[in-house]
């Protein structure tokens, strides 16, 4: 059995305040993961566009792929895409197809590998340890496995910590605040040995440390770019919609080491694949990043976010459903 990620819930509770979570687009999907398989395959085609290096100036290009129905295959479509400089970020449903969605968004490779799931807490913090020793992130759980990457170009190594998950949301400011002045970046709630856990992890290689603001969950997608934006404009990025026992909090995050600025927009959301890499490869050479999808009032909006003054994985389009 997974570590099953507690974003659903977070979503819920927000939904609640009138308004839903970021989703992994206008249609559902579930993500396909396996355990100790690994390979090669062939790579599909998407969008293209220019590239640039890291820093504030970059261009993004997505691609949207039928998704495999084995690990095997899965495995080897990512190690192709990862080969070709694009990363995984979601798998995604368009009008009752799903595909995985990859981006690349700069001079890197990636490999991936997965390992079975644990949920007991010693059993996976071992597991993610040692592959963070090897240079492997952890990518998040999934109906397979759990997979893990590693970018080509990266001597880092990461080292992984858990502890109870906070049920008031000053309780979780006071716990991430702590660990993030530690350089901990909390990846998440997890499911580990049948209690809600937050999952934090260390970039050994990083001397980035990290601060975070929850406030009061947007009503509107008006109100959401309003309150995105002010958080922006003071170096927060947005991390997701969380709960915390009975409270719920759109959560942000900034890494102290920098001075950005995030700068978000909304664009209609599209019902397929096509449409949708058309439409994130025209705001990606712009260097506006695929956020995700959010939902009020049944109407779906995606997200893009421009980064200023920025380096690092937050300046890009990270997983949808973790913003990890």
């Amino acid at each position: 059995m997974n570590p099953k990620i507690v974003v659903v819930a977070a979503c819920l509770a927000l939904a609640a305040c009138g308004g839903d979570g970021v989703s992994d687009g206008s249609g559902s999907g579930s993500s396909h993961t396996g355990g100790g398989t690994s390979g090669t395959g062939t790579s599909g085609t998407g969008g293209t566009g220019p590239t640039s290096g890291n820093g504030s100036v970059r261009t993004m290009m997505y691609e949207a792929l039928a998704t495999p129905s084995d690990a095997t295959s899965f495995l080897a479509q990512l190690n192709a895409e990862g080969a070709r400089g694009y990363r995984y970020i979601v798998e995604q449903g368009f009008s009752g197809a799903v595909t995985n969605v990859f981006i690349n968004d700069g001079a890197n490779t990636y490999s991936y590998e997965f390992q079975s799931a644990d949920n007991t807490q010693a059993g996976f913090l071992a597991q993610a340890n040692q592959e963070g020793a090897k240079g492997f992130r952890y990518d998040g759980p999934a109906s397979f496995g759990s997979l893990y990457r590693h970018q080509g170009n990266s001597s880092a190594t990461y080292t992984y910590a858990a502890a109870a998950q906070p049920t008031s949301t000053a309780a979780f400011l006071t716990q991430a605040n702590a660990q993030g002045q530690n350089g901990y970046w909390y990846y998440g709630p997890l499911q580990l040995d049948s209690a809600s856990t937050s999952l934090y992890f260390k970039d050994n290689s990083s001397a980035s440390t990290y601060t975070y603001d929850a406030v009061t969950p947007p009503q509107s997608i008006g109100d959401f770019v309003t309150q995105a934006n002010n958080e922006g404009a003071k170096g927060y990025r947005f991390k997701g919609p969380l709960g915390f026992g009975t409270d719920a909090a759109a959560v942000y995050v900034k890494d102290q080491t920098q001075s950005p600025t995030f700068t978000y927009q909304s664009q209609a959301s599209q019902t397929t694949s096509a449409a949708f890499i058309q439409q994130a490869n025209a705001q990606g050479a712009q260097s506006e990043a695929y956020l995700g999808d959010l939902t009020f009032a049944s109407t779906p909006s995606s997200l893009y976010f421009l980064a200023t003054g920025c380096t690092g994985f937050l300046c890009s389009s990270l997983n949808t459903f973790t913003q990890n």
